[in-house]
């Protein structure tokens, strides 16, 4: 099991990142086609506006996370090696959200239809990583409802915090969405799902349960990783109730914070909470971030970097994927950025492969990735997918215990990727 050092950014609360001079904003930060960009240079903008319309049923809105003048639209790299055009905004005018009272709005008693209207409209997508634009989850057929509701707040990888921050921080928000999400898909049985080691926060949760009149329970589940991926979270908690994950619907906690801000707030997502972390990092901790700002702004809010930094991975250290440049813009799947020291990205030297089976050991699908891995070196993309290959979720488990350091999951998610594309690189 990889060493979960998140209690190092855990311990302080949520601080406010410093709004960035210049945001530069993907159109393409969900799982469908970017954003149609909506504004041309020299226009202005206000904080929370439209500059990039949903184009498609998978697709999302994206908003100004700053108010300003757009003073370029051009193409960048995301993480990954994805292209996306993104909308650059130099900071200028006034805030129309952001340190004034917040107007509330009521949402009991208005159509389904009107409540999934928000949702879609504010952009929130999977904060956890995902991207899938949420009000296609919370959508169910009519007559159709949900078996299981989970609020997973397990917490996606080791070294970050922000889930565990904002259940301690937002406990009425969190307990409002799930309300919401009940009103929405009517399931039978809705779970906060906490990690063993947040076994503090459940008394806090049962209060705020009873007080909102949510019919919901507190289940806690072991914090190994990766016990926090939702089919695993589904599978631990529908025993002999007979929920499977067809039938249910996991929302991570801060997508469920987004869902609040949306319908009561009525506010775009142009912010999310993030974790700062790794051994370079003078004070890891958790940052409320705005979209389109520079990670490498992100590490002078944590006080700077203490020693020379070899890589830095955005997300998690078992699934995150590493950048080449500090430029590389906060979007709202950005879960965390971890920096690693040159000795610890030296450490990581491969080596042939000496038939161990320690991969294998520590899959949690029961794949064999080296068996998978020589297939798409070979680029046999059809055997491997019979092996196996689509039900990898790329959870790092295989690259970690690995001895000979072998890029597994690298290679494994390369090859899915290609696999999609019908084999062509």
């Amino acid at each position: 099991n990889p060493p979960d050092d998140s209690f190092v950014s855990r311990s302080g609360g949520i601080v406010n990142a410093a709004v960035p001079s210049l945001a530069v904003i993907p159109l393409r930060q969900h799982v469908g086609r970017a954003a149609r960009c909506v504004v041309k240079p020299g226009d202005p903008v206000e904080e929370g506006m439209l500059i990039g319309a949903a184009d498609g049923p998978e697709s999302a809105n994206v908003h100004a996370s700053i108010p300003g003048r757009v003073v370029e639209i051009r193409e960048i790299i995301l993480p990954g090696e994805v292209s996306s055009q993104a909308v650059v905004i130099e900071l200028g005018g006034q805030f129309g959200r952001s340190g004034r009272p917040r107007t509330t709005r009521t949402w009991e008693g208005i159509s389904r239809a009107d409540l999934l209207s928000r949702i879609r409209d504010a952009g929130v997508v999977g904060l956890s990583g995902g991207a899938l634009p949420t009000h296609l989850k919370l959508a169910m057929q009519p007559g159709k409802s949900a078996s299981l509701l989970v609020a997973n707040g397990m917490g996606c990888e080791p070294s970050l915090s922000a889930d565990y921050a904002l259940l301690r921080e937002k406990p009425q928000e969190i307990g409002e969405a799930i309300r919401i999400c009940r009103a929405l898909l009517d399931p039978g049985r809705a779970v906060l799902a906490l990690a063993d080691n947040a076994a503090d926060l459940v008394p806090e949760y049962e209060r705020v349960f009873k007080d909102l009149h949510v019919q919901a329970e507190v289940v806690l589940l072991p914090s190994r990783y990766p016990q926090g991926h939702e089919q695993l979270v589904v599978s631990s908690l529908s025993g002999a109730n007979g929920e499977s994950l067809a039938d249910s619907v996991v929302l991570n906690v801060g997508t469920l914070h987004a869902i609040f801000e949306a319908v009561v707030n009525d506010r775009p997502l142009i912010e999310r909470v993030l974790t700062v972390a790794g051994n370079p990092v003078a004070a890891p901790r958790n940052l409320k971030v705005r979209i389109g700002t520079r990670i490498g702004d992100l590490f002078e809010e944590c006080g700077g970097l203490t020693e020379t930094v070899g890589k830095v991975v955005v997300g998690g250290p078992m699934r995150g994927l590493a950048v080449d440049s500090l430029d590389t813009p906060v979007t709202k799947g950005t879960t965390g950025v971890v920096a690693f020291t040159g000795q610890e990205a030296r450490l990581r030297t491969e080596w042939p492969c000496i038939n161990c089976g320690d991969c294998v050991e520590a899959c949690p699908w029961d794949l064999v990735p080296t068996r998978l891995y020589k297939l798409i070196k070979k680029e046999d993309f059809a055997a491997a997918e019979r092996e196996g290959l689509s039900r990898c979720t790329e959870c790092g488990c295989c690259a970690f215990a690995c001895p000979s350091h072998i890029p597994l999951v690298h290679v494994l998610r390369g090859g899915k990727r290609m696999q999609n594309r019908g084999g062509n690189v």
